[in-house]
């Protein structure tokens, strides 16, 4: 009896401090922080060259419930459209 009292109090206090954590969507990530020091001084729209691990991209400041954070321009693993003037799929 005692150890079946242990065994549940271990996934209740396992059940708690799962739900404690902030839920974030699928796939929502935080930000580096290198993201926001690139953006110091700046101000909401300012083009800037955001660092990253693989070299420099153009990136937007753009706001966020932490303060101004760079946002890059073009999606990690997709090459820029160079045909002008049609939609990308």
């Amino acid at each position: 009896m005692m150890i079946l009292t242990v065994v549940v109090s271990m996934f209740a206090g396992i059940s708690l401090a799962q739900s404690a954590q902030p839920s974030e969507p699928a796939g929502v990530r935080e930000p580096p922080p290198q993201a926001y020091a690139d953006c110091v001084g700046k101000k909401t729209g300012d083009i800037v060259q955001h660092t990253t691990r693989e070299g420099k991209v153009a990136a937007t400041c753009v706001d966020s419930s932490k303060g101004l954070v760079a946002r890059p321009n073009q999606p990690r693993g997709n090459e820029p459209n160079t045909q002008t003037g049609q939609a990308m799929p």
